[in-house]
């Protein structure tokens, strides 16, 4: 059965997207770790990781506006859905 979403709540979108780019940020903290150890402007390293899941918030809250701009004019998102018993 087709279904289309047809609009995306902005706030959740964008708390979403915050959280997976936090875990990417702490993905990425040994290895920004490993790099201040041999270079300087660590504390701009520090910085970036502290910014990217407010970014990531950011940029889902824009996306989400613009996905349901655009939903209006064109629609939304075909997905293919079915029911599982038992679940």
């Amino acid at each position: 059965m087709k279904q289309r979403v047809t609009r995306l709540s902005v706030l959740q979108t964008g708390k979403l997207l915050g959280a997976l780019y936090a875990m990417m940020s702490l993905v990425t903290l040994p290895f920004v770790l490993i790099a201040m150890s041999r270079s300087s402007g660590g504390a701009v390293m520090v910085l970036m990781l502290l910014l990217y899941p407010f970014l990531g918030f950011v940029a889902g809250v824009i996306t989400a506006a613009l996905y349901n701009f655009a939903a209006k004019w064109i629609g939304g998102i075909e997905v293919t859905v079915e029911t599982v018993e038992g679940v």
